[in-house]
């Protein structure tokens, strides 16, 4: 071959490779590179699909997955499965080398959140997976529980969102707030955590805004806050203010004196005389005293004063009680007298003294004065002396005197008790003048009683009767003291359950909300029949038009 065939030839060849690396392997990188994103774009990274970049027969894989395990499967399916189109491809993979620039960055963890209402509470939170939610739950409810405690546990799998902690038993776990027994009314806590992160409390008295924003700085979900955490919050805040009103009664209990009895015993009869706190301990009491003495007449001079302490722990009524009919002395045959006080037993009580003795002083508590207890003692050391001509009358107390009234569009429902029958007469003259023509005034449960307080002025009451409702609204009910203006608030279903009315604010702090929501009984019944109308009522009828715009024979008006 010359120099010329032999110049020509490498000539063709230098033009061959500057094809291929002009043409050809730019096309076989871009057919690799389509093919391994077509490989690994459905393989599972939590994140978006990699991306392969191919240089000659090297490739480089970069982006993020959530595992490590995710990483490896990306890494080997380029690597092996990876096949360029064409004859250059086939069956073979032309890339011979991965370069592995992949991130491995999980998904945060889960949260968990303790409600307690006390030693109780809910473990409410989401996990990465269900054996992390029943793992944490378990390892918790145990901790909680050695302290005397009970968590329910609600945490609930969310895959989608987090992924498992591996600090949540050295953290978590290790730092779990105690379950708290203060019974002073702070016994309610609430505790937010990431898992594997510590604890932080909420604390209830703070906005919701402020805790919100806490909340969602943790990482949290808003969805989160809304579903779970917020109602749970709420709860816990009922729990902690009811909790608050009992230590707050339990305080004003202690700073009262305790109540106390006197049994005195003679001829078959037995005279209980002393002072309690409520109507609920007096009857409890007497039928206690009737049951265990069936053959003894009970005589009640027991007085219900709720400034005394709501207990009534006396000792154990039984015969012993009873005097002995057999004694040396016959003046003190047939005869006791026994002094009862909460958390001690009956003690016998010498009743041979003046009426002005105090036998009974060393056995009182140091918060019950022996003032409070000289009338009782003197009245019983009469009657047993057998100097007291029966048993005194006790000055009654005067019942409240108050007014209530139900307002419907078409209805005025008055109730309550007045003392005097013209003030009656007035309350109900003066209603039917502001509603005449406009309602009928139902006045029947209104009632004259003379036990009542009197009732002074009543000039504020009859000029302020509140305004009839609108027809088709819910009606109003109002309340008044005679001489007071009125008060009313706007009727709704709420107030027809038990004790509604007494925390509606409609009645005086004071007054015994019982008495007042039994004269609305009336009212009720026809609030519910208004309402009922209410509901059943007809739709409106279409307005007609005039006969001249249905024929089509009416004329322009035209004007002179």
């Amino acid at each position: 071959m010359t120099r010329t065939r032999w110049l020509i030839a490498g000539l063709w060849l230098l033009a061959f490779w500057l094809a291929a690396a002009l043409v050809v392997a730019p096309k076989l990188q871009r057919d690799l590179e389509a093919a391994a994103h077509a490989a690994t774009r459905d393989l599972p990274t939590g994140y978006q699909a990699p991306e392969v970049r191919v240089a000659g027969l090297e490739a480089t894989v970069s982006g993020r997955v959530r595992q490590h395990a995710q990483r490896a499967e990306i890494l080997a399916t380029v690597k092996e499965k990876v096949r360029a189109e064409g004859p250059l491809g086939g069956d073979l993979n032309p890339i011979q080398k991965v370069h592995d620039a992949l991130e491995v960055v999980p998904y945060p963890p889960g949260w968990l959140m303790i409600a307690a209402n006390g030693t109780r509470g809910q473990l409410l939170g989401e996990a990465a997976t269900e054996y992390e939610a029943r793992d944490l739950g378990t390892l918790l409810g145990q901790k909680w529980s050695e302290k005397g405690g009970y968590l329910d546990n609600r945490i609930k799998p969310n895959p989608g969102l987090y992924d498992e902690s591996l600090t949540a038993q050295t953290t978590t776990l290790a730092r779990l707030p105690l379950p708290r027994t203060d019974v002073s009314g702070d016994s309610a806590q609430i505790q937010l955590a990431r898992i594997g992160g510590d604890w932080q409390r909420l604390v209830l008295d703070a906005k919701d805004e402020s805790l919100r924003e806490k909340v969602i700085a943790m990482g949290i979900e808003p969805s989160d806050w809304e579903k779970s955490i917020q109602p749970a919050l709420q709860n816990v805040r009922n729990y902690q203010s009811n909790q608050r009103a009992i230590a707050a009664e339990a305080e004003r209990q202690a700073k009262l004196p305790p109540p106390h009895l006197f049994l005195a015993a003679r001829d078959k009869r037995l005279l209980v005389r002393g002072e309690v706190a409520t109507l609920a301990l007096k009857r409890e009491l007497l039928n206690a005293l009737i049951d265990v003495f069936p053959e003894w007449r009970v005589l009640d001079d027991v007085r219900v004063n709720a400034q005394r302490r709501a207990v009534a722990d006396f000792g154990p009524i039984s015969e012993a009680l009873l005097p002995s009919e057999t004694n040396e002395d016959l003046r003190l045959a047939g005869k006791s007298l026994v002094l009862g006080l909460p958390g001690a037993a009956w003690k016998k009580v010498d009743f041979e003294v003046g009426g002005e003795a105090q036998p009974w002083k060393d056995l009182l508590p140091k918060d019950l004065p022996p003032a409070m207890l000289q009338d009782d003692s003197r009245m019983v050391v009469e009657w047993l002396q057998g100097s007291a001509k029966g048993i005194p009358k006790l000055p009654v107390r005067l019942q409240p005197s108050f007014i209530t009234l139900t307002l419907l569009p078409d209805k005025v429902i008055l109730a309550g008790q007045l003392a005097e029958e013209p003030a009656r007469t007035q309350i109900i003259e003066s209603a039917r003048q502001k509603y005449a023509g406009r309602a009928v005034v139902m006045a029947e449960s209104l009632l004259a009683r003379g036990t009542c307080e009197p009732s002074g002025d009543l000039q504020q009451t009859l000029r302020s009767f509140p305004d009839l409702p609108e027809m088709g609204s819910q009606g109003v009910i109002a309340f008044s003291r005679p001489g007071q203006a009125w008060k009313s608030i706007p009727a709704s279903e709420k107030l027809l359950e038990p004790g509604a009315v007494a925390a509606s604010g409609l009645l005086p702090q004071e007054f015994p909300a019982a008495m007042a929501e039994d004269t609305f009984l009336d009212g009720f019944d026809h609030l519910r029949h208004h309402w009922k109308s209410l509901t059943t009522a007809p739709p409106p009828a279409p307005a007609t038009q005039p006969p001249e715009s249905r024929t089509g024979n009416s004329k322009p008006n035209t004007a002179n």
